[in-house]
């Protein structure tokens, strides 16, 4: 079975710990260098070890410095921990029956039994592993049971070791779950932080969060937003300012986009694609997105301001599409991005392309005007239609429409008055009254819109549609 994600970060974890404590082991193991060297009178210890004892020295020395090596070779496997444990347990018991160093005296062999156990129990807790803890609890209670019906000790003695010796391995045990529990969780916030707004890394994690690959189907709110001509307005600036511009830029608008609970699924180059409703799906998805639209238009605005150095404003265009997605982890075992795919995604970013054409800066599909509708009171925007149209690679029209804001009664009185005479002329040009029309139209010398109808209309005017016209526009370009 391949690991997952998680457990290719513990593994490195545990190659790391295991290694640390090699060098810890490497302590007690280097003063058998001076028992051997005093063993062959190469140098002097009082008193002279003896031959078990050297032997046992040189034992732990050969063992500990062929693990190091071993691990600073980055040699490990699935059962190289327990290999390890095994023998620093065969160590410790040879010690209590070899080394003429150890007391055998009754009443404190079994101290040494418990505090040589817990000695190598607790190095192992440096390891984060509940599987190795359980099995150096293990050895560590038969070591210890092993000495105390070795030397015959009375079973009260022992018994009353046993029961702290168990409470202390319980602990570690504990200890290390939770170490364990705290590193996947640090793992999982530290890459839910990467997209996810602060207020709903929290409420992600009280669901059990999956950052394995996979994915559901889901109902989402997808926002794209483009900077046009970026490229036009880098070729003014030198490659550092265009990066720091760039980064400053997106630092704001990221900053909207996570105030509103928007997830960002990634950033393409100075564009930004944006998710409402996933991971977290809300009954207020579509509205969050529009109102994080506008926001974005408005700190953009002030960006501008702060940026005299600009030959030309930096403007932006946002398209708003709601629909089905498959969301989820989407990658490989060793790198994963939370994303959502399907072709609602590549019509939300068609909706994005459109901005450009029909010169309004937030266009929205009719599914998101849909879901906003029910709950819009006008307070901050409205809608108004823009156009029934078929984009670049779709067989199927869409109605797209524009989200109209104010900040005031007097700018929403007037922008409400553009929006009812621009429809009134759309239903007359989908009517065939190309001249009627363009009556209303011309009622609106100072929007954009009506002016790219205008020439539509002279157009029909000199060459009228056939008999199926539906009054759709077909796109000649994404």
């Amino acid at each position: 079975m391949s690991l997952t994600i998680f457990d290719n970060i513990l593994r490195e974890h545990e190659i790391k710990n295991e290694k640390r404590v090699a060098y810890i082991r490497m302590i007690p193991a280097s003063v058998g260098i001076l028992e051997c060297l005093s063993y062959f009178d190469i140098a002097y210890l009082v008193p002279k070890p003896s031959s078990s004892a050297m032997l046992l020295s040189f034992f732990l020395l050969s063992y500990a410095s062929i693990t190091l090596i071993l691990l600073l070779r980055n040699f490990h496997s699935k059962y190289f921990k327990y290999f390890v444990i095994f023998f620093d347990y065969v160590n410790v018991t040879a010690t209590f029956f070899m080394d003429p160093t150890v007391t055998k005296q009754q009443s404190t062999i079994l101290w040494f039994a418990l505090v040589g156990t817990l000695f190598f129990y607790l190095l192992n807790l440096l390891r984060y592993s509940k599987e190795g803890t359980i099995f150096s609890g293990i050895l560590s209670v038969i070591i210890y049971l092993g000495v105390g019906l070795n030397y015959q000790l009375p079973t009260f003695d022992i018994i009353t070791l046993l029961f702290p010796l168990l409470i202390i391995l319980i602990i570690g045990y504990s200890v290390t779950s939770s170490n364990k529990t705290m590193m996947v969780e640090a793992n999982t916030k530290r890459m839910m932080e990467r997209y996810l707004p602060p207020q709903l890394i929290g409420e992600f994690y009280k669901q059990n969060v999956n950052l394995e690959p996979g994915g559901r189907n889901q109902v989402v709110t997808i926002l794209f937003s483009d900077i046009r001509s970026f490229t036009t307005i880098s070729e003014s600036l030198e490659a550092a300012e265009v990066v720091a511009l760039l980064n400053e830029y997106l630092s704001s608008m990221t900053d909207i986009i996570f105030e509103n609970q928007g997830t960002i699924d990634k950033f393409i180059g100075d564009a930004i694609m944006t998710i409402f409703g996933a991971p977290i799906q809300g009954t207020d998805d579509a509205i969050r997105a529009v109102k994080t639209a506008i926001f974005m238009k408005l700190a953009l605005k002030e960006f501008n301001q702060k940026h005299p150095e600009l030959k030309l404003p930096i403007e932006i265009g946002i398209g708003i599409h709601t629909g089905e997605v498959i969301a989820g982890n989407i990658g490989s075992e060793k790198r994963l991005d939370y994303t959502v795919i399907g072709d609602n995604v590549n019509l939300s970013s068609r909706i994005e392309g459109l901005t450009s054409h029909y010169k309004c800066p937030i266009l929205v599909s009719e599914s998101t005007y849909q879901a906003v509708s029910l709950e819009n009171d006008e307070s901050l925007f409205c809608f108004r239609e823009v156009d029934k149209v078929r984009v670049k690679g779709k067989t199927k029209n869409i109605h797209v429409y524009e989200v109209m804001f104010y900040s005031s009664q007097e700018e929403k009185k007037k922008i409400h008055e553009i929006k009812n005479i621009f429809e009134f002329g759309l239903r007359l040009y989908r009517e065939r009254k190309y001249q009627e029309a363009k009556s209303e139209w011309m009622k609106l010398p100072q929007d954009p819109l009506s002016a790219i109808y205008l020439e539509r209309c002279d157009q029909y005017i000199a060459s009228p549609p056939d008999d199926s016209w539906d009054g759709s526009f077909i796109m000649p370009t994404k």
